[in-house]
C-alpha cells in the first residue's frame, strides 16, 4: 500500500501566482475565498508537477504568468510524506538564451524542463519513472478527481469496474450450464470478448466468402477451354525435344575445347588472388602488432586518466550532498530562531498574567460575580456572603492560565531542544563532507600531476614492402601473372542457337495448347470443390450463430454476478450494468445510479459523494491513497469519511485566499 500525504506546496511565477507557500494538515484542508484567487491553481500545481500536465491532461498550457519578464523561471515544488518518508519534488521550467557568435543580443531558443527529486536532478525520463512507480496517470486521475471516473466513457468505467469485482472467474459461471463449460473449453489462451469479436469477424468473412461462391462457379465455367487433339500436341512436342536436343550436342562440343583453356586461365587468375589475400593478411598483421605495442605502452596512462574520472565524479556527488546539506541546516536554524521567539511571547505572556492582582471596589461599575451593577447591591440579600466567591474566580483563572502558558513554552522548549540537537547532527555531518570534499581535491591534484608527467606512446608505422614475407608473396604473383594469356576466341554459335529458338518456340506453342487438357481438368475439379465448400460455410454460419447465442446468454449470466458483487463494493453508487432495447434484446451500459436515478440527473452533492464513494473503493483495490482535491466544495453540506488527505476548494466572499487546516 502506498499513502502520499502532500504537506506542503510552493508555486513561483505559476498561471499569475508570484510566489505562494501553502501548508496541509494531513488529515483534511480547506481553501477558501472569492472566485479568481488561486484555489484550483494549487490542484493545477500539484498535477503538473508529477505530470507536466494540467488536470485536462494539456502538455501546452499557460504554465507561467502573463507579464511575467524574459527570463523568470516558472517552479512548482513540493514536500511529500509517502509511507512516511520526507520526499521533495520540484519541476522548474526556465528560458534557454543564447549568444550566437558574432552577435552582441541573446535569442531566446524556447523553454527547458528541470525535474528534481530530493535536490538531485533528474532526467525526464527518470523523474517520470519514478513517478510511475508511485501511481501512473491513468490512475492518478480516477482516484484524485471525483467527477474523473464518471466521466470516462462507459465501455472504460465497465472495464474498471469488472476488475473491481475480481473474485468472479468464467469457470464459476460454467459451472451452471454444460453449453457453458463447452464454450470455455474451445477458449484458449484469449478473452470471451476476444473470442466474441473472433466469432463476429469469421461469421463476416464466411458470409463474405458465401456470396462468392457461385459467381466463382460461373466464372470458372466461363475460363473452361475448348477441347483439342491432345495425343497428336504429345506426338509433335517428342519430335521437336530430339531436334533440340541435337543442335544442343553440337554447341557443347564446340564449347569444350575453349572450356579447357578458359578454366586454366581461370586456375592462374585464383591462385593470384588468393596470394594477394595473404599478402593483405601479412599487412594487417604487421598493423595490429603496432597498434597493440602502442597500447600496452599507454596502460599506466590509462590507469591514471580512469582514476581521475573517478575522483572528478566523487567531487560532484560530494558537492551536491554539502549544498543539501547546508539548504536543510538554513531552513533548521530558521525554524529554531521562530521557536524561540514563539517562547520569548510566552515568557512575556507569564510575567504580565502573573502580574494581574484582584481589586475589590464596591463602588465599581459591574460585580465580576452577579455580572449587574453594583449599586443595585442593597436589593442582593446574599451579597455579604457570596462576596468572595469574586476573588476565589479570579485566583482560579489566573492559576490556570499560567499553568496553561508555561506547559506551552515547556513543549516549546523541547522543541528548540530537538531542533539545536539535529543542528549539531548537521554540522558535523557538514564537517565530514568538507574534509572528504578536501581529501578528494588533493588526490585529484596528484593524479593530474601523475598524468602531466606520463609520456603518451605513438603507433610506429607499417610500410608494407619493408615486410619480407609482403614482398615474397609479391614476387610470386608477378611470376604467375607473366604466364597469363588473353588469347581465348570466343565461339559463334549464333547460327545453331537460331535454330534452336525457332524450335523451341513451336514446341512452346504445342505444350501451351497441351496444357488446356489440364486446365480443363483442373477447373472442372474447381468446380466441384466450390460446391463442397459452399456447404461446409453454411454449416460454419450456423455454429458460429449458435455459439454467439451462447457467449451473449453465458455474458448476461456474468454481468448480473458482477452487478451484483461490484455494487456490493459500494456504500453510496450503485451500477446499473446491463439493459434491453424495446425488442427485448440485451445490450451492455453502465450507468452509475445515485440513490436509484441516473448520476447525471442527481444533484451537486449526491453527485460529489458518489464520485468519493467510487474513489474510495478504487483506491483501495490500487493499493495507493493520494491527497483528493474536492472542488466546489461549498455545494455539499457533508462528506463522507474517507482514508486519504482531502483538501476542500470553496468558494466564499472572502477577499483573499484563506487556509483552514
Amino acid at each position: 500500500m502506498k499513502k502520499v500525504i502532500l504537506e506542503s506546496i510552493t508555486l513561483r511565477n505559476f498561471r499569475g501566482e508570484k510566489e505562494r507557500t501553502t501548508t496541509f494538515n494531513p488529515v483534511e484542508t480547506t481553501i477558501k475565498g472569492a472566485n479568481g484567487l488561486g484555489k484550483s491553481r494549487h490542484f493545477d500545481a500539484f498535477i503538473w508537477l508529477l505530470f507536466g500536465k494540467d488536470k485536462q491532461d494539456r502538455k501546452d498550457f499557460e504554465v507561467k504568468s502573463v507579464g511575467a519578464p524574459a527570463k523568470t523561471d516558472c517552479e512548482v515544488s513540493a514536500t511529500l510524506d509517502i509511507n512516511g518518508e520526507k520526499v521533495q519534488l520540484r519541476r522548474v521550467l526556465t528560458e534557454k538564451w543564447v549568444k550566437p557568435r558574432g552577435q552582441v543580443d541573446e535569442i531566446y531558443q524556447g523553454n527547458e524542463t528541470l525535474l528534481f527529486w530530493n535536490d538531485v536532478p533528474l532526467k525526464v525520463g527518470e523523474f517520470n519513472a519514478r513517478i510511475n512507480e508511485l501511481v501512473n496517470d491513468k490512475i492518478f486521475k480516477m482516484i484524485t478527481n471525483p467527477m474523473f471516473f464518471v466521466n470516462m466513457d462507459w465501455k472504460l468505467q465497465r472495464e474498471q469496474l469488472f476488475q473491481l469485482a475480481g473474485t468472479i472467474t468464467d469457470s464459476e459461471i460454467a459451472n451452471k450450464k454444460p453449453e457453458y463449460k463447452a464454450l470455455l473449453e474451445k477458449i484458449t489462451n484469449k478473452s470471451l470478448d476476444d473470442f466474441k469479436r473472433e466469432l463476429s469477424a469469421r461469421k463476416r468473412k464466411l458470409k463474405d466468402e458465401l456470396e462468392q461462391i457461385q459467381p466463382r462457379i460461373d466464372q470458372t465455367q466461363k475460363l473452361m477451354p475448348d477441347n483439342l487433339d491432345f495425343t497428336a500436341l504429345e506426338v509433335e512436342i517428342a519430335s521437336l525435344d530430339k531436334q533440340i536436343a541435337d543442335i544442343d550436342k553440337a554447341i557443347a562440343d564446340k564449347s569444350e575445347a575453349v572450356r579447357q583453356q578458359y578454366e586454366a586461365e581461370q586456375k592462374k587468375q585464383g591462385r593470384i588472388n588468393e596470394l594477394k589475400q595473404k599478402q593483405q593478411q601479412v599487412l594487417f598483421s604487421a598493423q595490429t602488432k603496432s597498434r597493440e605495442d602502442a597500447f600496452a605502452a599507454d596502460e599506466k596512462r590509462r590507469i591514471i586518466e580512469n582514476n581521475i574520472k573517478v575522483v572528478e565524479s566523487e567531487l560532484t556527488n560530494l558537492e551536491q550532498f554539502i549544498g543539501a546539506n547546508l539548504n536543510e541546516s538554513q531552513e533548521l536554524a530558521t525554524r529554531i530562531t521562530n521557536k524561540k521567539k514563539e517562547v520569548e511571547t510566552l515568557r512575556k505572556s507569564w510575567h504580565d498574567e502573573n502580574a494581574k492582582e484582584y481589586e475589590e471596589n464596591d463602588s465599581c461599575l459591574v460585580c465580576p460575580v452577579f455580572k449587574i451593577n453594583c449599586a443595585d447591591r442593597i436589593a442582593l440579600a446574599s451579597y455579604a456572603e457570596n462576596k468572595g466567591k469574586a476573588r476565589e474566580s479570579f485566583v482560579e483563572t489566573k492559576k490556570n492560565k499560567l499553568a496553561e502558558i508555561t506547559e506551552k513554552g515547556k513543549q516549546l522548549s523541547d522543541e528548540v531542544q530537538a531542533l539545536n540537537k539535529e543542528a549539531d547532527k548537521l554540522f558535523k555531518k557538514h564537517n565530514e563532507l568538507t574534509h572528504k570534499q578536501s581529501e578528494q581535491q588533493n588526490n585529484l591534484a596528484t593524479l593530474k600531476t601523475a598524468l602531466s608527467e606520463t609520456s603518451q606512446a605513438d603507433e610506429k608505422a607499417v610500410v608494407a614492402d619493408e615486410l619480407p614475407e609482403y614482398k615474397t608473396l609479391g614476387d610470386l604473383i608477378k611470376g604467375i601473372e607473366s604466364t597469363l594469356s588473353t588469347d581465348v576466341q570466343p565461339i559463334d554459335n549464333n547460327e545453331l542457337q537460331h535454330q534452336k529458338n525457332e524450335l523451341s518456340d513451336k514446341r512452346d506453342t504445342a505444350k501451351a495448347n497441351l496444357s488446356k487438357r489440364d486446365l480443363i481438368d483442373k477447373y472442372n475439379k474447381e468446380i466441384t470443390e466450390l460446391g463442397t465448400k459452399g456447404k461446409e460455410i453454411a454449416q460454419q454460419i450456423a455454429d458460429a450463430e449458435r455459439e454467439e447465442y451462447t457467449i451473449k446468454q453465458f455474458t448476461k449470466a456474468r454481468i448480473d454476478e458482477c452487478e451484483r458483487r461490484i455494487n456490493g463494493l459500494f456504500s453510496f453508487v450503485k451500477f446499473k450494468l446491463f439493459d434491453y432495447t424495446i425488442d427485448g434484446n440485451e445490450v451492455e451500459t453502465c450507468v452509475p445510479l445515485v440513490n436509484d436515478i441516473p448520476f447525471g440527473v442527481a444533484n451537486t452533492a449526491g453527485q460529489v459523494n458518489a464520485g468519493l464513494d467510487i474513489i474510495k473503493a478504487l483506491q483501495k483495490f490500487h493499493g495507493v491513497f493520494l491527497p483528493l482535491f474536492c472542488d466546489n466544495a461549498e455545494s455539499v453540506n457533508h462528506y463522507p469519511s474517507m482514508d486519504n488527505q482531502m483538501i476542500f476548494l470553496k468558494v466564499t466572499t472572502d477577499k483573499e485566499l484563506l487556509i483552514i487546516n
